[in-house]
């Protein structure tokens, strides 16, 4: 993908067919290479998109979600900042996270000049990990965080405090964590969903954590994606995190994706 950290363009791929066993391997296998793959000019159904997701794992919902494909629409949307609009790695607040998430575009607005809007970004986290300067390196070392859905990036929900929602309890996981799927080691800690980092006081876990960030979220670690219909998107939430960018849309702009 150009000059981007991670992912990587398929070619030659047409995802409304089943897919031979040797293409799927190649295609786990590019993921676990380059953490995100873009295959472009699809033209797929739920069921397809289903089972194009079924490659690279066995599908669950969403959090919030009845069923592994859902219709996220958007369209004047609420103001209140989500968990998605920060970065995060998908279900990190579980005791067992996220593997891969993948998109699929149904529908991309743009704006008067063609642009497509509601672009969604990706940072490299095993690469940051790997470039992470000693000191601070040797400060991670043996550190875990906990996360939690409720902490939405120190923005209170109102389903939370309306108790609508209860909250779960923190789940605990490496600030130094191996990937399951690379077998490499990456940050994983996000503003969205870490609260403290374990055995520091408040004010130590906000000043480690900016730390991480300043160092995670450079420009060299980060990929835009610019949405066009029909991109299938597949991306590895042990080594990526992401966050969404519709907040920025325009009054009117709709964005449907699967």
């Amino acid at each position: 993908l150009g000059d981007s950290p991670c992912g990587a363009s398929i070619q030659g791929v047409d995802l409304r067919s089943p897919i031979p066993a040797e293409v799927a391997e190649d295609l786990r296998g590019a993921l676990n290479e380059h953490g995100l793959l873009v295959i472009k000019g699809q033209k797929l159904q739920a069921s397809s998109v289903l089972r194009a997701t079924s490659i690279f794992g066995s599908p669950i919902p969403a959090a919030g979600q009845p069923s592994p494909v859902a219709i996220y629409r958007v369209l004047d949307r609420d103001p209140q900042p989500r968990g998605a609009d920060f970065w995060h790695s998908d279900n990190s607040y579980n005791p067992t996270p996220g593997g891969p998430t993948a998109l699929y575009g149904v529908k991309i607005p743009v704006d008067s000049d063609g642009t497509p809007l509601g672009d969604t970004l990706f940072v490299d986290a095993e690469r940051a990990a790997v470039e992470l300067p000693a000191e601070l390196r040797q400060c991670l070392t043996g550190l875990s965080a906990t996360h939690n859905m409720a902490y939405n990036g120190g923005v209170p929900l109102p389903e939370y405090t309306s108790g609508e929602w209860a909250e779960e309890p923190d789940a605990v996981h490496p600030i130094l964590r191996r990937n399951p799927l690379s077998g490499r080691e990456a940050l994983f800690v996000s503003p969205a969903y870490v609260r403290d980092v374990i055995g520091l006081t408040k004010i130590e876990s906000k000043r480690i954590l900016t730390k991480i960030y300043k160092h995670l979220f450079q420009d060299r670690y980060i990929y835009r994606h610019r949405w066009q219909a029909g991109d299938f998107i597949v991306w590895d939430n042990g080594r990526l995190l992401h966050r969404a960018t519709t907040l920025d849309m325009p009054a009117g702009a709709e964005r449907v994706m699967l």
